[in-house]
């Protein structure tokens, strides 16, 4: 007769069998080994949960058991990151894999220098933030999983993650890092771990047979992002979803003592963490190609889908140095795989319009599949590209697609071509409103010159809402082709007269819908000067180069006072509502609630000081130049412009301006070259000083050259700086220099 089970002996087989299960799944799961079968696993998990059953004070959260909660009701709530996230800038080629080298060695100044890279395979997955708190137990606590997002906020996921497996939900960090060897200056309270959520191969094929055709997944990715969205855990639970990590935050790495890229990735698999073990830390450019190649020929025995490698500069240091661009750190790359081809045909050849009226034919082509996806579309470029091609309705074609690029026709095959098929005739007006197209001298773009035409307005409102611009969420393409078709809005001003009464005669909206447009509308009537500037859809004006000019041009400053409104539901940031993101911001002597002061440049301000600058002085600009210069002035003398800024301005827009802008240009015309390690200041601090006070950094020296700015270990540069009478400084000369 078996003895019943008193409750000390329950809670120590309790937390044997957590033990056990975990170091069973981190095995089958991280490891790709088992020393047991499934069955054995599931026999196991089955008498935890009996005994939690008859003990439930015993249930913690951690139990491999609680790991299914319940489901969300509503959509998945809005977060934000810790830290801002970043994208990877893609190499396809040998020639720009060693050009990235030359670009690191230039920006730190050591023209030989030698550069350790890890080497790790880059999993097509969805990419998480695994959040961890300190506790007071000393360990940490699994609280949130985030979506990438825009990379400032994503979608708030935790309840679907923590189903994963090999996902530990607390950790003993500080035993780890001790056996480790590493020396933390103190824990710190959050970890922010950076990996990809993905499916195996398999996993696929067995979810896809669960489902009706026409629901089918087109790859593995596709299963994962849906999988993880999914507001029930038991489905996502049910999909066998897997997780690598390989990222942590800044803040962590540094009080952690992590010095270096493979420490990280140590440290991460020594508290548990799942990593593919697959990494290489490459000494030489030819260990990196012998990596390359040995994943490119491995990559169909994978059980999972890799597009390429990634790779690191080793030295935290370095990374430290080098920094990062608007979109990406400059010491890491994708390097993908080559772009895949495939035959099509194609059925039809339409022109599409974009937000400058630039006209670009499409391929309308029968489906095909195409790096993981369905392709039904490609570019020809422009009229100029389809006569070099001689391509043809009815015609097959060539079809390429690399990574996220969009495909695109690279050749025809004449010998399948049908008879009588007449060549491309290029329309001459617009598809959209009729307009004669028109082709300035050099270009080789048509574009609409229309400024009311359906296409441009629809096209140039996607851009100003987009998230790299004013980032308004619940206005997508059918929304604002509603707006349009509506007559609602003609310009990107009329967005923020919108009432609710106005979205809720649209379709699909509902009164929950429309307050959370309109107080993203609202939000958005606070952003910063460069998000501004690349919203306003100028003409050769990305992302690096509206920050370029918030930067560089001294705009006019006004005191604003900002009242701070509470936001609340969906919109909640990671600890708490986000009580800035709802700031009403008015001038300063119109004040009806005063909260704080900022700085900020008014709508018709833009035009206005862009004139007052003047072509000349504009193409000046380090990073500007003619072509630009003169496409930004066009754009400010025309009267739509001046038209559409005072309407943002009436309607309550303002530009916050950015950290740097608007400083004395006191560096105006001087060029520096940076070289060797300085005590305090990253090269990329300093050089972010000095182009926010006017001035150039150069990688090379020269008798142009007006100051080298020299650390520890200065290389050729400062010989090279003597040599030449080039003046040579120190940080603290560099700082008496800012400050005077």
């Amino acid at each position: 007769m078996t003895q019943p089970v008193t409750h000390a002996q329950a809670k120590e087989r309790i937390t044997k069998l957590k033990a056990e299960i975990w170091r069973l799944n981190r095995a089958y799961f991280i490891e790709d080994k088992s020393d047991v079968s499934e069955n054995v696993r599931d026999a196991l998990k089955q008498e935890l949960i009996k005994l939690e059953a008859e003990f439930p004070d015993l249930v913690t959260p951690d139990s491999p058991t609680q790991r299914v909660g319940a489901p969300l009701d509503g959509r998945l709530p809005k977060v934000r990151h810790l830290t801002q996230k970043e994208s990877l800038m893609d190499i396809f080629e040998d020639a720009e894999l060693e050009e990235w080298i030359d670009q690191m060695r230039r920006s730190l100044g050591e023209d030989k220098r030698e550069f350790e890279i890890l080497c790790e395979l880059k999993i097509d997955g969805l990419n998480i933030s695994l959040i961890y708190e300190l506790m007071k137990t000393g360990e940490y606590k699994y609280v949130r999983a985030v979506t990438r997002g825009n990379g400032i906020e994503g979608e708030d996921v935790t309840h679907t993650v923590r189903t994963i497996e090999s996902i530990p939900l607390t950790m003993n960090v500080a035993a780890k890092v001790a056996s480790a060897g590493l020396r933390p200056a103190s824990p710190p309270r959050f970890l922010e771990i950076s990996g990809e959520v993905y499916m195996t191969k398999a996993a696929l094929a067995k979810v896809n047979r669960d489902l009706e055709e026409e629901d089918h997944f087109a790859n593995p990715r596709n299963a994962a992002a849906g999988s993880v969205r999914q507001l029930d855990p038991k489905i996502a639970a049910s999909r066998d979803l897997r997780m690598y990590c390989y990222g942590l935050n800044t803040a962590a790495t540094d009080a952690m003592g992590i010095v270096t890229q493979q420490e990280l990735m140590e440290f991460l698999d020594q508290v548990g963490i799942p990593t593919h073990h697959g990494w290489k830390l490459a000494a030489s450019l030819k260990d990196v190609r012998s990596f390359f190649t040995q994943a490119l020929k491995n990559r169909d025995a994978l059980a999972f889908d890799i597009d390429g490698i990634v790779l690191k500069v080793n030295d935290r240091r370095a990374q430290r140095d080098l920094g990062s661009t608007a979109k990406a750190p400059r010491w890491a790359r994708a390097f993908k795989f080559p772009a895949e081809e495939k035959t099509a045909q194609i059925l039809d050849i339409v022109l599409q319009v974009g937000r400058t009226g630039a006209i670009t034919p499409v391929a309308h082509l029968s489906p095909t599949q195409l790096a993981g996806t369905t392709v039904t579309r490609a570019t020809l470029h422009n009229e100029d590209e389809i006569a070099r091609l001689d391509v043809r309705i009815g015609d097959t074609v060539v079809v390429r697609k690399a990574g996220d690029i969009i495909p695109e026709v690279m050749q025809v095959l004449e010998n399948l071509r049908p008879a009588k098929t007449k060549p491309f005739r290029y329309p001459k007006n617009c598809p959209s409103c009729g307009t004669e197209l028109v082709r300035a001298e050099g270009e080789v773009a048509h574009r609409c010159p229309n400024p009311l035409c359906t296409a441009v307005q629809q096209e140039s409102l996607e851009h100003f809402v987009s998230r790299y611009a004013l980032n308004i969420e619940g206005l997508g393409k059918e929304t604002i082709q509603a707006l349009i078709e509506g007559g609602f809005v003609d310009d990107p001003a009329d967005i923020f007269t919108l009432t609710a009464e106005d979205l809720l005669q649209l379709p699909l909206f509902k009164e929950k819908k429309a307050e959370n447009a309109l107080r993203s509308i609202e939000r958005a009537k606070r952003s910063s000067l460069e998000r501004i500037l690349f919203g306003l859809g100028i003409r050769h004006v990305g992302r690096e180069t509206a920050e370029l000019l918030a930067r560089r041009i001294a705009w006019p400053h006004r005191k604003l006072t900002v009242k701070e409104r509470k936001i609340s539901g969906p919109q909640e940031s990671l600890f708490g509502p986000d009580e800035v993101s709802g700031d009403t911001a008015v001038p300063a002597a119109h004040a009806v609630h005063a909260a704080h002061a900022v700085h900020a440049v008014l709508p018709t301000d833009i035009a206005k000081t862009i004139l007052d600058v003047g072509e000349e002085k504009l193409a000046a600009l380090h990073g500007i130049g003619d072509v630009l210069a003169h496409a930004v002035i066009a754009w400010a003398k025309e009267e739509r412009t001046q038209e559409v800024l005072q309407k943002l301005e009436d309607a309550g827009v303002v530009c916050i301006e950015s950290a740097g802008s608007g400083l004395a240009q006191t560096f105006e015309g001087k060029t520096f070259v940076l070289t060797g390690t300085l005590p305090a200041l990253s090269r990329e601090d300093a050089r972010k000083m000095i182009k926010d006070r006017g001035g150039n950094v150069s990688s090379a020296v020269s008798k142009k050259t007006d100051y080298v700015l020299a650390g520890d270990a200065a290389g050729s540069k400062l010989d090279e700086a003597k040599k030449l009478g080039v003046k040579v400084i120190d940080e603290a000369a560099f700082r008496k220099l800012l400050a005077a």
